[in-house]
C-alpha cells in the first residue's frame, strides 16, 4: 500500500463539556455533518462509516456496532459500517481501516467518529469499568489497581530513570493547560492556567500524582472525512495527508510490562515514520502527542530527542512546551488540557492535526505548520503508534 494513500479533508467537533442534556446522537449528528460540510462533498457521497467503540456506553455502542449511523444520518451511498475498539489506539486503526477501504475501492469516502458521553454513567458503573479496562484481571485487578494508581507507579519509575524534579512534572500540567485555555472545545477554554506551585500544592492522590495531575471526564466527540490522496489533490481543498507510519507492541499487563522497550518502541517507530514520510525530526512543525497523563510527556520529548537525555522535564519547567514557547507541543493539552472523552482524546489529537495542517487553529495556530508528528497508544500503554502527516504531498 502506498505511504501516500489518504488525506484528512473534513473536520468536526463538538466542544467537551459535561452536558447530559446533549446526548450521544446530538453529539453524532453534529460532529458528523460539520466534517462532511467542511470537506466540501455531500453526505451521499459518504460510502464507509467507522465508528470508534465507545467504552463504558453499552447502548449507543451496540448501536453503532449494528450499523446505526448510516441509516440516522441518511447516508444513502453508503456501502459499509463497522465499529473499532482498541482504546486509546482505536481511532488509528479506524483511520488504517479506512485506508484499506479506500486502497481497495469499497470506499472513496469515510468517516471516522468518536462519541463518548461519560455524564450519562451512573458512578458505579464508571468506577467498575476504571477499574478493570486495561487491567489485567488476574494480576492487577484484585490488588485494587486504578489508572491513577498505575500511574504513580510509573511516575515513580520515570522520575527515578530520567532524575526529574516534582516541579517539572508539575510544570507539565501547566504547559499542557497554556494551550488548552486557547481551544475552544477544551473543557478548560478561558479557564485561568494553573502555576507549578498551584499543581503541587494540590491534593495528592497516589505518590507523586496530585489532583491537577489526573484527568477530569468529559463528553464530547468529533468526526473525520478521508479520502485517498489523489482525490484530495484534485479537490483543491486545506487537507492533512498521511506520509508515514510505525507501530510497536509491548504488553497488556502494564506493571509487567519492559520499559526499556517502551523507549526503544517509541524512538524506532518514530524513526521509520519519519524515514518513510522522506523527512527528519528537525522538519516537524508540531509534536502532537497523546500520552492522556501528563507524566508521560517528558519521556516522549526525550524518546523522540526533541529534549536531550534528563532534559524533558526542565524544557517543559522552561516553558518551552506551553503556548508560545519554541517547540510546539500537544497543541489541545492532551486529555489534562482537553478533559478526558475515553478513546476520544485520540480521536481528537488526530482531528488537531488536521486542523493545524489545514490552518484552521485559530489562536492555537502553529506559524508554517508543514509536518505533525502525530502518536496514539491502546488501553494503559500496550502500543505506540507514530504517524507522520503532512500539509501536502511530498
Amino acid at each position: 500500500m502506498s505511504k501516500h494513500e489518504i488525506a484528512i479533508i473534513g473536520i468536526g467537533e463538538v466542544p467537551t463539556r459535561n452536558m447530559p442534556e446533549r446526548t450521544q446522537w446530538d453529539i453524532i449528528y453534529d460532529t458528523c455533518m460539520e466534517a462532511v460540510r467542511d470537506s466540501g462533498l455531500h453526505k451521499n457521497d459518504i460510502e464507509g462509516v467507522i465508528s470508534v467503540t465507545p467504552q463504558a456506553q453499552p447502548t449507543i455502542a451496540a448501536e453503532l456496532s449494528f450499523g446505526k449511523l448510516p441509516e440516522e444520518l441518511g447516508l444513502k451511498g453508503c456501502k459499509d459500517a463497522v465499529s473499532v475498539n482498541a482504546g486509546g489506539a482505536s481511532t488509528s486503526n479506524a483511520i488504517r481501516l479506512a485506508e484499506e477501504w479506500i486502497a481497495n475501492g469499497v470506499a472513496k469516502a469515510v468517516i471516522v467518529q468518536h462519541v463518548t458521553l461519560h455524564s450519562t454513567i451512573p458512578l458505579i458503573d464508571q468506577i467498575n469499568f476504571f477499574a478493570k479496562a486495561g487491567i489485567d484481571l488476574q494480576w492487577e485487578y484484585p490488588f485494587g489497581t486504578t489508572y491513577n494508581i498505575i500511574m504513580g507507579l510509573m511516575a515513580n519509575r520515570w522520575m527515578h530513570d530520567y532524575g526529574w524534579t516534582e516541579e517539572q512534572m508539575a510544570s507539565v500540567v501547566t504547559a499542557l493547560r497554556s494551550w488548552a485555555s486557547r481551544d475552544p472545545n477544551s473543557i478548560f477554554y478561558q479557564k485561568d492556567v494553573p502555576s507549578v506551585e498551584k499543581v503541587m500544592t494540590s491534593d495528592l492522590l497516589n505518590t507523586p500524582l496530585r489532583k491537577r495531575q489526573s484527568n477530569v471526564l468529559g463528553d464530547g466527540g468529533c468526526a473525520m472525512v478521508i479520502v485517498s490522496a489523489k482525490d484530495a489533490k484534485k479537490m483543491k481543498r486545506p487537507a492533512a495527508y498521511k506520509l508515514g507510519d510505525s507501530v510497536r507492541y509491548f504488553s497488556g499487563t502494564c506493571v509487567l510490562r519492559d520499559f526499556a522497550k517502551v523507549d526503544e518502541g517509541i524512538r524506532v517507530t518514530a524513526k521509520e515514520a519519519l524515514t518513510q514520510a522522506g523527512i527528519t525530526k528537525k522538519d516537524v512543525s508540531l509534536w502532537n502527542c497523546y500520552v492522556a497523563y501528563p507524566f508521560g510527556h517528558p519521556m516522549m520529548a526525550e524518546c523522540l530527542g526533541v529534549a536531550p537525555p534528563g532534559q524533558g522535564g526542565q524544557y517543559f519547567l522552561d516553558g518551552r512546551m506551553s503556548f508560545g514557547g519554541d517547540i510546539p507541543w500537544s497543541t489541545i493539552g492532551d486529555a489534562p488540557g482537553r478533559g478526558h472523552t475515553g478513546s476520544g482524546v485520540s480521536a481528537a489529537t488526530y482531528v488537531e492535526t488536521a486542523r493545524q495542517l489545514m490552518g484552521k487553529a485559530g489562536e492555537r495556530q502553529v506559524k508554517n505548520c508543514k509536518y505533525v508528528y502525530q502518536n496514539a497508544a491502546g488501553g494503559s500503554g500496550f502500543n505506540h503508534i507514530a504517524t507522520i502527516w503532512g500539509k501536502e504531498i511530498k
